[in-house]
């Protein structure tokens, strides 16, 4: 009986290594790589057409979010298995990749045996973290910062640049209520001043 070979789709602005891994995969006998895709738009609208069993996915793409992309295929199309493979190796990437429902999570810098084995995992049922992003993941959760519905507001209404009188106004608290908060999320993310707490949201994409 011939061995079920996995079909998969590649989605990379970079054709070298679009080649260079559908190379890696056929050559595996474990999987086949049908098309690679350059641009998000090609990629849907081939998947209008047809469905791979895996869909390796870059998450820096020219014309779009590969996370909002990766989300929207899961919706529309909830039996491709969407493994991110990418150089991205932040906490905060890594974090809202998975929560928007990817299968899996291989960086680049990975080798080609764990590519192989995310892709018999996910297309197996089983969800596939890279050992080092489940290192990233565990170090980033120890470290995160815990927010509260309101704290969240405020840092929402920060980064926009209200002053405290103008935050205070819209949510219908005082002055030095609002002063109270800003100073407990400056201490909360380690940070001097509005402009570092700004930055550092920023910088991990919490908002």
């Amino acid at each position: 009986m011939k061995k079920y070979i996995i079909d998969v789709y590649i989605v990379d602005d970079h054709k070298l290594v679009c080649e260079g891994i559908s190379d890696l995969i056929n050559q595996s006998g474990q999987a086949h790589v049908s098309y690679t895709f350059n641009t998000l738009k090609a990629c849907w609208q081939a998947l209008e057409q047809r469905r791979p069993d895996v869909l390796l996915l870059d998450l820096s793409m020219p014309d779009g979010d590969g996370i909002a992309f990766c989300h929207e295929i899961i919706k529309g199309y909830p039996k491709i298995k969407v493994i991110a493979l990418t150089i991205h190796d932040e906490y905060s990437m890594i974090q809202r990749m998975m929560d928007c429902g990817a299968h899996g999570y291989v960086l680049k810098s990975s080798s080609s045996e764990e590519l192989l084995e995310a892709i018999n995992s996910v297309w197996q049922g089983r969800q596939y973290v890279s050992p080092l992003v489940t290192d990233i993941l565990l170090e980033g959760q120890a470290r995160s910062v815990v927010l509260s519905e309101v704290e969240k507001t405020i840092l929402r209404f920060i980064c926009d640049g209200l002053t405290n009188p103008q935050i205070a106004s819209e949510l219908k608290l005082s002055t030095e209520t609002i002063n109270w908060y800003r100073k407990r999320l400056l201490a909360k993310f380690e940070v001097k001043n509005s402009v570092g707490l700004v930055r550092k949201v920023l910088e991990q994409k919490l908002l």
